[in-house]
């Protein structure tokens, strides 16, 4: 289809009315030039009149039956954007949003809302206009005007893909009304059953719902069916990347967010995993690297004191193995083994480091250890003092002995 005029602004019609709405008002409209064609000889305004009827008539054929008006409104813009059709208030209108991109992008959204709003109330041909609107809304927190707004891009661009999605994003994402991005998300596959832009909005729905599995499961199921659709890939990778932050908490101290629990550490890296192994690019390494960081194990001196005892008195008993047999042996390869736990456990992964700095003390598994180490101290020093004694007992009970039996003892 060809289209060389734009129907609706010639004959001043809402593109967000539907197709009764416009019948009646094309009805109404060759009533009133139909009369005044008949009260009218004058050359040039009947010529007017002529082309003003054309335009009913085309209007009544494409315009009032939906099959025909979306085949028409999609050569309608695509004629705009080839230049077909030329328009100086359409031009104008462009211009605006061009502003409005440029000022959006910049982070004023109070100046790309204006320039938006006023190429929405020109009734521009371009769904961009709604879009950056509702993104200026979604940025500002008003939820409920950014899908009203979306909403009123629909009824103008039926079939946007791009209107569609956004709305879905903002539902989920931004008010948490999942039944309605769930509504959504259907009708944007219902449009593009072929496109991966329903499928990957469908997972990182999942994500926000919190079913990682349910995610993970959708994603292999498609990649399996589709493995070829890189921007599937790239698409569900960032959803994937992008819910990984929901395991950081945010340390006002330091204004900084760290991870600071084992099982957000886990979610993460699990995460980052699998968007990697999905599509493998520079942001996807970035996020994989940046949540293995946080296992990262840093020497803690927390239990030193007790490992340098343990060192300490397992040599004295290991070294006492020849005058006291397997037993000080036994005594100082355990005390030895107690060392190297500590030691082991004295590496700390990052994300447990920051729990401790976080609640201000150590966590109920390294108080354990902690309390193991300080035992086993105590009690080889406890060992070592009652070795000391026995050593001295029978040492001077011997010498003792011998002096005695060598003045005669019993035979005295």
């Amino acid at each position: 289809m060809n289209v060389t005029v734009d129907l609706y602004k010639e004959l001043q019609l809402d593109r967000s009315w539907d197709e009764k709405t416009i019948r009646k008002k094309i009805k109404d409209l060759n009533k009133f030039w139909v009369k005044r064609e008949a009260a009218c000889n004058d050359k040039e305004q009947l010529l007017i009149i002529d082309k003003v009827k054309k335009n009913l008539d085309e209007a009544l054929k494409f315009l009032t039956k939906a099959t025909m008006r979306v085949q028409y409104d999609k050569a309608l813009e695509r004629a705009y954007k080839n230049g077909i059709i030329r328009d100086e208030v359409e031009d104008k209108l462009n211009n605006l949003i061009d502003q409005a991109r440029a000022y959006y992008r910049k982070g004023n959204i109070q100046m790309a809302a204006k320039y938006a709003q006023q190429a929405v109330n020109g009734n521009i041909n371009n769904p961009e206009a709604y879009e950056i609107l509702a993104r200026c809304y979604y940025d500002s927190n008003n939820y409920g005007g950014a899908l009203s707004v979306i909403d009123k891009g629909i009824s103008v661009f039926t079939d946007d893909i791009n209107l569609h999605w956004l709305g879905a994003r903002i539902a989920a994402a931004g008010a948490k009304d999942y039944a309605n991005a769930q509504a959504r998300i259907n009708r944007l596959i219902e449009l593009a059953p072929d496109k991966a832009i329903g499928h990957s909005e469908q997972v990182n729905l999942h994500l926000l719902k919190g079913d990682e599995q349910l995610a993970y499961d959708e994603i292999d199921s498609y990649i399996s069916a589709h493995p070829d659709d890189k921007t599937f890939k790239r698409e569900v990778a960032y959803s994937l990347d992008n819910h990984s932050r929901t395991c950081y908490y945010y340390d006002k101290t330091h204004d900084a967010f760290i991870i600071a629990d084992k099982k957000a550490y886990e979610k993460c890296l699990t995460l980052c995993k699998k968007a990697n192994s999905i599509y493998d690019d520079e942001h996807t390494k970035n996020m994989l690297e940046n949540a293995q960081y946080y296992g990262t194990k840093e020497w803690n001196s927390w239990n030193m004191d007790s490992i340098k005892s343990l060192a300490l008195y397992g040599a004295i008993f290991t070294a006492l193995t020849a005058v006291f047999g397997g037993l000080a042996l036994v005594i100082g390869l355990i005390l030895f083994a107690a060392m190297g736990i500590l030691i082991y456990f004295s590496y700390r992964p990052y994300w447990l480091i920051n729990q401790s700095y976080i609640t201000g003390e150590p966590s109920a598994a390294e108080k354990l250890i902690s309390g193991f180490g300080d035992f086993m101290a105590k009690a080889a020093k406890w060992l070592f003092k009652a070795l000391v004694w026995l050593f001295k007992t029978l040492f001077f009970g011997t010498i003792k002995l011998a002096l005695w039996i060598a003045s005669g003892g019993p035979f005295k």
